[in-house]
Parts: structure tokens; sequence; C-alpha cells
């Protein structure tokens, strides 16, 4: 990610955050609301910077990004590695949900993953070094600031990954518009590993056979088809409201 993020909801959600430093808060001179000032507000309580530019100054350094006339310049997202991940995800509950993404290209839809995830309770993302959309300050626009608060790990090789998330008690559930099995009728009585595919291809027929099951989202209609994002969302949604 770079050094900086910019939007109101992202630099107020780093702010509260604990996993990362806050260096300054850039704001544009002149742009005023409740929710800017309320960013303000606390970094001045957390003892952060906060640095006014001219309109013309910040627009010719921040003109390429919807700001919303706030930057906040940061420390990179602290990542876990995979045994802390898990670790961490079998401390907060029995039963919990991870997101493995397998070739998930565009920021826009990692970031609105990474958001789903967080309010729907799944207690971390896995990302394949080479095959992810990098945790870039678009990520972090798209995430609505929850890229923050939701424990992320990089790992270099998925097939592994899974191998080791097995023998921790996960069972991994493939999201996969052919299979039979719906998501709905899937019970997720157990540690689960959410695996999905990218924007285009899906999951890889690799890490397809490493799936303990395969489920869909029963749908209607012609189009046939969701946006990744909005797929994730979905299951994510099943697996929450199975726990109430």
């Amino acid at each position: 990610m770079k050094n900086f993020i910019y939007g109101i909801n992202p630099a107020l959600e780093a702010l509260k955050a604990s996993g990362r430093r806050c260096q300054k808060i850039v704001v544009e001179q002149g742009k005023t609301s409740p929710r800017l000032n309320s960013l303000q507000e606390l970094a001045r309580s957390r003892g952060v910077k906060i640095e006014t530019l001219s309109k013309a100054a910040f627009q010719k350094q921040f003109s390429a990004y919807p700001h919303q006339g706030a930057i906040a310049y940061l420390s990179p997202k602290e990542l876990l590695g995979l045994g802390e991940l898990i670790d961490s995800a079998l401390k907060a509950e029995p039963r919990p949900a991870l997101a493995l993404l397998d070739g998930v290209l565009d920021p826009g839809n990692l970031g609105a993953i990474i958001r789903s995830a967080w309010v729907l309770g799944v207690r971390g993302i896995i990302l394949p070094k080479n095959r992810a959309a990098p945790l870039n300050e678009t990520v972090a626009k798209c995430s609505a600031g929850a890229v923050e608060h939701l424990p992320a790990c990089l790992v270099a090789n998925a097939s592994q990954a899974i191998e080791t998330l097995k023998q921790a008690g996960f069972w991994v559930v493939g999201l996969d518009a052919e299979a039979e099995q719906s998501c709905d009728s899937l019970k997720f009585d157990f540690p689960s590993v959410l695996l999905i595919g990218g924007e285009e291809k899906g999951i890889r027929p690799l890490l397809k056979k490493s799936c303990d099951f395969s489920a869909s989202i029963p749908m209607q209609g012609e189009l046939g088809s969701l946006n990744v994002s909005a797929a994730a969302a979905i299951m994510f949604y099943e697996v929450m409201r199975q726990k109430k």
C-alpha cells in the first residue's frame, strides 16, 4: 500500500485502528463538513499532525483521487502470518470463517469484499502474493476503511495454505456457480475457509480439487451471474446467519 490513503472515512478508520501509525493528515483549505471536522478532532486527540494545503496545491498533488478533501499518511498495514491468523480466528470463536481469494485482481472488488467480510463477521482474509490486487489506497477507499480492521495474510502458495488450514481443523468451501448444492443448504457447523475465485476464471482447477464442499448461490433471472464482491457478500452473510 502507498504511504497515504484518501477519503474521510478511510482516514477516520485508520486513526481508530491500532495496527497502523498515522504520521499526518492533510486537508484541503476551505473544505468543511461535520465528518471532516470529526476527522481533524480525532487527529488532534491522537497527537497527529494536521497539514492544510491551499486548494490549488492540494489538487495538484491529489486530483487523481476522490479524496473528499482529506489524505492520511500512514505506516504500512501490519500483515499476519498464516499461523497467527489461524490462532486469532480460533481464539475469537469455535467456528470462525476465513476468506481465501484466488485471483481477485480488481482493487475495487477486493475493497468491497474486505468491507463485506468485516461487517459480516469473517475473521480474516488470505491473499496470494502473486494472484491478487495489492492492498493499496484504492482498496482502502473501496473498503470504506474496513481494510484497517480486518486481519490479512499474504501466502506464497495457496494450495499449501489450504493444507495448513485443513490441518488446523478448517473445512474449505468453494464458491462455484456450477455447484449443485446451494450455500443456504450447506450447514456451516465447522471452522470454514470460504474460497472465492477471480473475476473471470473463478477458482483454479487445482484449488477446486482441494475443496471439501462446493456451493452455489441460488439465483433467478436471465443474467446468470453476480459480481464477485456481491457473491462473496452473500456467502459471508449466509455463514453469519447460521450462527445466530
